[in-house]
């Protein structure tokens, strides 16, 4: 009945209580209502009948004992055990006047106390409560002769109360302990029941925490300005990981949907300027698992250039495994926008967008160490606009600063990538070039070819608005490395020697050095008679003959001969290289072919045919219509090809031997013949002798002029005959100026001998008006 009471009570209601206390304030309620109703109904008849028999003892315990109950049910204010033990009392007392009086169902009353007492208060409770009944029962019994008889026992009031309250002991402690067992399983589920709840509630809590902090994070990263993108850790192709995640911001500054780049990887965004540098290094440490930051330039969806600052994490789970690859970027195009502006603005010059002073010194000690170093020479020319402040005044400042910038451009076209150029100011330039040669002399003639160039292109008009503006400009130079340069000096030396020439007069070209000075303005001097020397034919050929063993001439070479209206015969060792040097040797190497041939016919017309060599520089002979213009010349002049015998030198084999022995047989088919000049000085290699198609070799110089006094001269001349005879190759010996050279030449073997013991040079007419008895033996 109390478990059906309990379990009716606790599950009246949902929101009842888990809290065991407030479970047994609950169920005081509800008792107390039960028995107050139930009292009130059964009492109305009993408390009637009372009456109606005078007792009013009855009558009067009945109505006190609803009112006691009634009280405690209406006031809860009142502390739970109070309420209880005045409940307690109430059955108590009721159960104690009815064994007083001698009624039966006294204890019924007071069964129900340790019963109620383990329901509300507890097992220890209900044991005071079962004792304190039991020793009222068997002292009222037993003291107050209560007339209460058992079948089946002797009337001894003492063992009869005693066997009543075993009794009633027991049955009442069973009922007790089982109820109050009962209420402790109970309060065990219930403390289980309200630890797993409040568990559930707690995970609840933290699920309701985490989906909001989930939320509020997802939003958030939404709505990031930065740019946020997720892959997979392990890439499943070559190409790298997956893309699963971007946010808003991704999508709005590259282009792309989410749709587009999920599943993809992050080589959508990169593009021809991404630095391989940087990816490297990011690769790398997504190899080794650590966070990296990077600067990088990617690429929207239309190709649009953007430069990002990203940070790139691994994410592990919670076993530690990293699973995912968070990058979060900045987009920084207006900052790097920003320090291009800035960086332009400290290092280059506004106007024309050159190289200022403060970038072209730094480049200058960047050069001056490398110099130092590696031992390369490299030059500084210091320009200076001639006229330019007249322009300036008489057409305004517009103008001026428009034909700056055209000078700036021409400069810049005319040089390397390597080189600089600067300006450092109203109409100065400064022009740096970088390794020009490995010496100073040759530096000088680099430095100089380059500021003749420069010379030319500043002289030529500009065009500015449709008008034509003629300049020019003075130029020093100055030459690194040397002992103690600063970029200080360097700038100071060439801008002395730009004084130093604009005091010589405009337009003119000036060395720091004093004594490279001089040299070099006799090399220039000498460049520009030569090119004169060649538009107004001041050369003449002159021919030196090759005289057989019978004392005979049996040959001749076709020599240039240069003869200055001022200095008179120049020596071609003189002016040879520095044609080469130049280039002017094509020039004179064409008009010399074509004399040559054109003096054949006329040794032919003239009755005296004889074979003619013709030296070919190496730079004439690679040029790609070389064996084309032979062929021209030939037949334009009728000249024979069979007595045309080029000289080449060694030198000519380096390079490229293939394509120079296909030539020599080009040119041996239709006739003509070759010769090697200066042979046993260049070339050190043997095995081309019998790959090409040769006609003689010519013995240096060097050889015969101690032959046979000299062992070792002798030995390399004889040597050479040796070889030559073996091969059936021709010999020519030069240099030859002494009977004794002669003589030795002849006992050795040689086929034909060249040098002034025989001749001179002379010129082609005077070679031809010499009879027949002086050309079979010419002597000096």
């Amino acid at each position: 009945m109390f478990t059906r009471l309990i379990s009716r009570t606790f599950l009246a209601s949902k929101s009842a209580p888990v809290d065991m206390q407030q479970w047994r304030e609950h169920v005081l309620s509800a008792i107390l209502f039960v028995v107050l109703v139930l009292g009130s109904i059964t009492a109305v008849p009993s408390v009637l009948l009372a009456l109606s028999e005078g007792l009013w003892s009855v009558a009067v315990m009945d109505v006190v004992a609803l009112l006691w109950i009634a009280g405690i049910w209406h006031f809860r204010h009142i502390s739970f055990q109070l309420r209880v033990i005045n409940f307690l009392a109430v059955l108590y007392l009721i159960g104690v006047w009815f064994q007083l009086v001698g009624i039966p169902v006294s204890q019924i009353y007071l069964k129900a106390v340790p019963i109620m007492a383990a329901l509300l208060l507890g097992l220890r409770p209900a044991v005071y409560a079962l004792v304190l009944d039991a020793v009222t029962m068997f002292c009222i019994g037993y003291l107050g002769n209560t007339s209460l008889r058992v079948d089946g026992f002797p009337d001894q009031p003492l063992l009869r109360w005693l066997i009543i309250t075993l009794n009633f002991s027991f049955i009442c402690a069973a009922i007790t302990i089982s109820c109050a067992v009962l209420l402790q399983k109970l309060e065990k589920s219930l403390d289980t029941q309200r630890a797993i709840s409040e568990s559930l509630k707690e995970g609840q809590e933290r699920l309701r925490l985490a989906n909001e902090e989930l939320r509020l994070t997802a939003a958030a990263v939404e709505r990031l300005n930065d740019l946020v993108l997720i892959t997979e850790a392990k890439p499943i192709s070559l190409d790298g990981p997956r893309i699963v995640f971007v946010n808003d911001a991704f999508v709005r500054r590259t282009g792309y949907s989410r749709e587009e780049v999920l599943g993809k990887t992050p080589r959508i965004l990169q593009g021809p300027n991404t630095q391989r540098s940087e990816l490297k290094r990011i690769r790398s440490a997504l190899e080794k698992w650590e966070p990296v930051r990077c600067e990088l330039i990617n690429y929207t969806k239309d190709g649009e250039e953007f430069w990002v600052e990203a940070d790139i994490v691994p994410i592990a789970d919670e076993a530690g495994v990293f699973t995912h690859w968070v990058a979060v970027e900045r987009d920084i195009t207006e900052r790097k926008k920003s320090e291009a502006r800035i960086h332009k603005l400290a290092f280059f010059d506004v106007l024309t967008g050159l190289p200022n002073r403060r970038l072209l010194l730094d480049r200058i000690g960047t050069l001056l160490t490398s110099a130092r170093r590696t031992g390369l020479v490299s030059a500084v020319l210091f320009i200076d606009l001639d006229h330019f402040k007249n322009i300036n005044e008489a057409r305004g400042h517009a103008v001026g600063d428009a034909l700056l910038r055209h000078v700036a451009r021409r400069l810049g076209n005319l040089l390397r990538e390597m080189d600089t150029v600067a300006r450092i100011g109203g109409d100065e330039f400064v022009v740096l070039v970088s390794n020009v040669a490995t010496d100073i002399n040759g530096g000088a003639h680099a430095a100089l070819a380059v500021a003749e160039k420069i010379r030319d292109a500043l002289d030529q008009p500009f065009v500015i608005d449709g008008q034509s503006y003629s300049s020019g400009g003075t130029i020093g130079v100055t030459l690194l490395p040397k002992t103690g340069q600063s970029a200080d000096d360097l700038l100071r030396e060439a801008d002395t020697a730009m004084n130093r020439a604009k005091t010589a007069g405009r337009n003119q070209i000036a060395f720091f050095e004093s004594a490279m000075q001089f040299e070099v303005e006799q090399r220039l001097t000498m460049e520009r008679d030569l090119a004169e020397a060649i538009a107004t034919e001041q050369f003449q050929v002159y021919l030196q003959p090759q005289i057989g063993r019978d004392g005979r001439a049996v040959g001749a070479e076709l020599l240039a001969r240069w003869r200055h209206p001022v200095r008179g015969a120049v020596s071609p060792s003189i002016f040879i290289p520095v044609m080469e040097e130049s280039g002017m040797i094509l020039k004179l190497g064409d008009w010399v072919l074509r004399q040559g041939c054109l003096t054949l016919v006329r040794l032919a017309e003239a009755g005296k045919p004889m074979p003619l060599s013709i030296n070919v520089s190496p730079k004439q002979f690679r040029q790609a219509d070389f064996v084309q213009t032979v062929c021209t010349v030939l037949a334009e002049t009728g000249a024979p090809a069979s007595l045309l015998v080029l000289e080449v030198t060694e030198g000519l084999l380096i390079d490229n031997l293939e394509d120079t022995i296909a030539r020599m047989v080009q040119l041996a088919a239709l006739g003509v013949r070759f010769s090697i000049d200066d042979f046993g000085t260049g070339y050190s290699s043997l095995a081309y002798l019998k790959k090409l198609p040769l006609y003689e070799l010519k013995i240096d110089k060097s050889f015969v002029k101690d032959a046979p006094t000299d062992a070792s001269d002798a030995a390399i001349v004889q040597s050479i005959l040796s070889m030559a005879k073996h091969l059936g190759l021709r010999v020519v010996a030069e240099g030859v100026e002494t009977q004794e050279q002669a003589d030795f030449l002849i006992a050795s073997g040689c086929d034909c001998l060249q040098g002034y013991l025989f001749a001179r040079p002379m010129p082609v007419d005077d070679w031809l008006e010499l009879n027949q008895d002086q050309q079979e033996l010419l002597r000096l």
